[in-house]
């Protein structure tokens, strides 16, 4: 688009960018949430902090076999910050998150809030920058500019940061594991993404991603760093914590759906299974026959490209990784909003790849998705509440139709340029002689980069 100089004057730079998108951000989005917090503090709401300070001190202060009693959950969710209106769900997180939690539980509660607000924004500026580092290596600006709109998104700032909730974990240990791995340290890549084991669905699509693109030391890495998790857990807790666990998990899934009515609030999940129950109506056999066959569809053509692109370049790489994780996001049992900031792993990784590609058209349909995503993200759950359906399920799913199209499209043109080399190699090679065959032989038959 034309800058309309005539009526704003010059264009203004990155620098004046990022100045203005810094000052409305802090100006806008930090100092008003800054007041509101400190006055629900004040008030003895804990947020959903509640729930992992809670399981955190159950971790310290009771018996093992109790870490996994429902009645003694709420109690205790209710001792922090009593709900007058609505009621505390069970905390179905593994037996290592309480360990974790048990740390903060040693201090006072709003202390340790706080405490865990700093380190949340910690993770999620390491995964957030991790990413950035890969795709603007020496813009410095543009890093910038990534950072701060990454910052505003609203299910950061307000639901995970403010919230009090963990998903900045996920987003730390994928941005990590993209890093070490386009480093080829693929087994510690493998022991970051462990870091999402956190909570298992997260892991839906990851790991059969690691097995059809023979990410196999990536997988091993994985491997090693959750059964470190579980041995810690084990070696604390002791063996029954893992069959009471089992028992919750049960638990836990019978109480949180009956039918076609949900202990869930709809509204505040994304994926197409939540998405089914909260249209009007409940979900229906026909809705349900249609869910089945749009994931069967997804899943086969996501899995297709993804066993293609196992000996691919660096852009196929990064698109198999922004592709899974934007799919993990709608494919799923349930993903609530707050999950969604994986989607901005998701986007950088996908820029990272056009930008090797050089694609522009393709680059600026992703920018403009992500922009509108952005924005449509701070009214996404008033639209849901009143109108029964999500708008960033939309946007997710036009995100993953865009990644796999251009991942299929690589692809493609990988193929066409190996066989074309292919065919000039092979016939360059019958008037060689025998010594230039086979230094022929040596040399790469994919070019280092698309164009």
């Amino acid at each position: 688009m034309r800058w309309p100089k005539g009526i704003l004057g010059p264009a203004p730079g990155l620098k004046e960018i990022n100045l203005i998108c810094w000052g409305l951000f802090f100006l806008v989005l930090v100092a008003p949430l800054s007041v509101l917090l400190g006055m629900q503090l004040r008030a003895g709401k804990g947020f959903d902090f509640v729930y992992f300070y809670g399981i955190g001190r159950l971790a310290n202060d009771h018996a093992v076999v109790n870490l996994y009693n429902y009645d003694q959950q709420v109690r205790i969710f209710n001792e922090l910050s009593p709900l007058h209106d609505g009621f505390y769900g069970p905390s179905p997180y593994p037996p290592y998150v309480a360990l974790f939690f048990s740390l903060f539980a040693r201090i006072p509660f709003k202390l340790a809030y706080l405490v865990w607000m700093a380190v949340s924004l910690t993770l999620y500026l390491i995964g957030v920058s991790a990413a950035v580092r890969q795709v603007f290596q020496e813009e410095r600006l543009k890093r910038s500019l990534v950072l701060c709109l990454s910052l505003a998104f609203p299910p950061f700032l307000w639901t995970t940061l403010v919230n009090g909730q963990i998903a900045s974990i996920a987003v730390c240990g994928v941005g990590l594991a993209t890093l070490l791995e386009r480093k080829q340290r693929f087994v510690l890549s493998g022991i970051a993404l462990s870091m999402l084991s956190y909570k298992p669905t997260l892991l839906l699509l990851l790991i059969p991603m690691l097995l059809l693109t023979r990410r196999l030391k990536t997988l091993l890495g994985f491997v090693t760093g959750f059964a470190g998790m579980v041995l810690i857990a084990t070696l604390f807790d002791g063996i029954e914590i893992w069959t009471a666990y089992a028992h919750f998990l049960r638990f836990f899934s019978q109480v949180s759906r009956i039918g076609n009515h949900t202990h869930l609030q709809d509204w505040q999940f994304i994926d197409f299974n939540s998405h089914s129950y909260a249209i009007a109506g409940g979900r229906s056999a026909v809705g349900l026959a249609v869910l089945i066959g749009i994931g069967a569809v997804a899943v086969g053509w996501l899995a297709t490209l993804l066993w293609k692109s196992a000996n691919g370049q660096e852009a196929e790489q990064f698109l198999a990784w922004a592709a899974t994780l934007t799919w993990t996001l709608l494919l799923n049992i349930y993903v609530p909003i707050y999950d969604s900031i994986l989607v901005t792993i998701a986007v950088l990784l996908t820029l990272g790849a056009l930008r090797e590609l050089n694609w522009a058209n393709a680059t600026n349909l992703v920018v403009l998705l992500a922009l509108v995503t952005l924005v449509v993200a701070w009214f996404t759950e008033a639209v849901a509440k009143t109108y029964g359906f999500q708008p960033l399920t939309i946007l997710f799913l036009a995100l993953g139709i865009v990644q796999c199209s251009i991942l299929h499209r690589v692809i493609r043109q990988r193929a066409v340029h190996g066989q074309a080399q292919f065919s000039t190699t092979t016939s360059a090679k019958s008037d060689r002689s025998p010594s230039a065959f086979s230094l022929s032989s040596s040399k790469a038959v994919f070019p280092a980069r698309l164009t």
